[in-house]
């Protein structure tokens, strides 16, 4: 790969701090407050039906509260784990749409890979394709020449997350080449897509809800400028 990889530099937002990302945050909290609601429910009903005059040790006591505490902690992180929008791995710069109306300069997109270092994907879309060598998903350019950019993921490409994400990242780097002025094939990329997968086709989140990002309309913001 041709691009520096490392650290987040200061200037980049990951996804989930943006704007666009707060409708995930907020369903992601609802689900977790709910799930404790019925949790607290079930543990009133459960020592409700204790004989009153039962009176537990210090040490039951302590028993039950850390297997409380472990039952809840647990459910959260399952919860969190369902939630693969809370975790994209795509940053963008204060000049990129995703983060509103600001362009003081040049847009920029950077995603994480499997070991954690972030990369700029640098000119064109990327897709993903099986690691036959170590397992997982690679991340390569979508074009005629295929090259890769590192290793994307322990997850196989075929995984609902992984499709999620690299919807977003595209969208991230076609309105990052609308605001740098920069060509980009949007509408023989959308015959790829179409030829290929179908992909952009179906719902974002068939599993759980929709991703509300508007794409076409910041499109054609850039085609009327």
């Amino acid at each position: 790969m041709g691009e520096v990889r490392g650290e987040l530099s200061v200037e980049m937002r990951r996804f989930i701090s943006l704007e666009i990302a707060r409708p995930f945050v907020y369903r992601f909290i609802g689900i977790l407050l709910i799930y404790y609601f019925l949790f607290a429910g079930l543990l009133y009903f459960l020592f409700s039906s204790v004989d009153l005059f039962y009176q537990p040790s210090s040490g039951s006591t302590i028993l039950a509260a850390i297997a409380i505490i472990f039952i809840g902690s647990f459910g959260a992180f399952f919860i969190y784990l369902k939630s693969p929008l809370l975790r994209v791995p795509l940053a963008v710069n204060l000049n990129h749409p995703f983060m509103g109306d600001l362009e003081y300069g040049a847009a920029m997109v950077m995603v994480q890979f499997s070991d954690g270092t972030w990369g700029d994907v640098g000119d064109g879309r990327i897709r993903l394709t099986n690691d036959e060598l170590i397992g997982g998903s690679l991340l390569i350019r979508d074009d005629e020449t295929y090259a890769v950019l590192g290793h994307f993921s322990p997850l196989p490409q075929t995984h609902s997350a992984l499709k999620r994400y690299v919807i977003l990242i595209n969208q991230a780097i076609a309105l990052r080449d609308a605001v740098n002025g920069t060509e980009d094939s949007i509408e023989s990329a959308r015959e790829r897509e179409h030829l290929e997968s179908g992909l952009l086709e179906r719902s974002w989140l068939e599993e759980q809800d929709t991703i509300e990002i508007e794409p076409e309309g910041l499109f054609s913001k850039f085609r009327r400028e």
